[in-house]
């Protein structure tokens, strides 16, 4: 086993992992940007280029090209017939245009999209990884993730709308989504994937989206039988939620969750992720990316990287450190760099 695998594989463990382990997205010839740029215009993040895990797949449209609209934008459809445009403004990633669900009380009518017409995808990326990255630890994200596929199907109004008044629905909806990408990790494991990460962006600016208790009773069933499916193929499991999400932290104990991801850590609190979390389950984090990558100094930067290693990181491991440059909108470059500079000290110089 090469020795980026095993790091990785150890700090999930909590098994002594030699040095801290990173990942990144910024993955030549696989990172494409939300389908906005060449994968082999992709370039590793400079001091990044040894990252011991590597992030496959930003959003998983696999989408069909439209047309364009008046203003030259581009649009486009995706798998589940959820029409966006890719803006031509660098600092907004895509805008939705049409919810196929939106008028709709059921299913009816209405059919979810084959897996395997995703194949052209998978073995493309399984090319990549045997001829450039087979001594890499590959997390493959379901990105966007189940919650995040039921909302575009409904848009976000009728999603919420649909929460209070057609719950069953709703959850008609999330556990087929769910199915889907089920059939997508086994794709990914013939890939070459070690681990499966689900985006879940429940989290809110200051509470969950939605309300816990519905949440618990609901969607956390799925979602934790999502995750006893991902181990049933001896892979990892890993959840990133995005926006505040306190509430729920106590839960994820019990829901066959290895990795929990959270990019944005001032909006739950750092002391809070840190309290709940810490030595029990491996946490994955970078400095904050709505705050503090894109509007502090180096500085600060590079001593919230520090906070992040010292909240997480034990003697036994649990930590993983993630380097991100992002595109559309970019942070500065300053900012990567100094991210990189800060979470290398805790790492050895690797060779090989």
């Amino acid at each position: 086993m090469s020795e980026h695998i095993e790091v990785v594989k150890r700090a999930i463990e909590f098994n002594r992992p030699d040095y801290l382990p990173m990942e990144t997205i910024d993955v030549p010839l696989i990172y494409n940007a939300y389908h906005t740029m060449d994968p082999k215009e992709a370039r590793f993040v400079p001091g990044a280029e040894q990252a011991d895990s590597l992030w496959t797949n930003c959003y998983s449209w696999f989408h069909e090209e439209i047309g364009k609209d008046p203003n030259g934008e581009s649009l486009r459809k995706d798998q589940f017939g959820v029409r966006f445009k890719v803006p031509h403004n660098l600092n907004a990633t895509y805008s939705i245009l049409e919810n196929p669900l939106a008028s709709k009380s059921s299913l009816s009518g209405f059919e979810f999209p084959d897996p395997d017409d995703t194949d052209p995808h998978y073995e493309k990326l399984a090319e990549t990884i045997r001829r450039e990255y087979p001594d890499r630890f590959i997390d493959g994200y379901i990105d966007a993730g189940i919650l995040l596929t039921t909302m575009f199907l409904f848009g976000e109004e009728r999603f919420l709308m649909n929460i209070a008044d057609n719950l069953k629905f709703v959850i008609e909806v999330y556990e087929r989504v769910m199915e889907y990408y089920k059939a997508l990790v086994l794709k990914y494991k013939k890939a070459g994937a070690h681990m499966i990460t689900d985006i879940e962006d429940i989290g809110g600016t200051s509470s969950l989206l939605i309300n816990p208790d519905t949440w618990r009773k609901h969607f956390k069933p799925i979602l934790t039988r999502f995750f006893h499916f991902v181990h049933e193929q001896n892979m990892y499991t890993g959840l990133l939620i995005d926006g505040h999400c306190e509430q729920v932290l106590d839960d994820l104990l019990d829901m066959e969750i290895d990795v929990f991801s959270n990019f944005d850590n001032h909006t739950t609190g750092l002391a809070n992720i840190r309290d709940k979390l810490r030595g029990r389950i491996c946490v994955k984090a970078t400095v904050d990316m709505q705050r503090t990558l894109p509007m502090g100094t180096p500085e600060e930067v590079g001593r919230e990287a520090r906070e992040l290693v010292e909240a997480f990181q034990t003697p036994e491991g649990g930590f993983i450190c993630e380097v991100v440059r992002w595109h559309r909108p970019s942070y500065p470059e300053k900012n990567v760099l100094a991210s990189v500079r800060a979470f290398n000290e805790y790492r050895k110089v690797l060779t090989s």
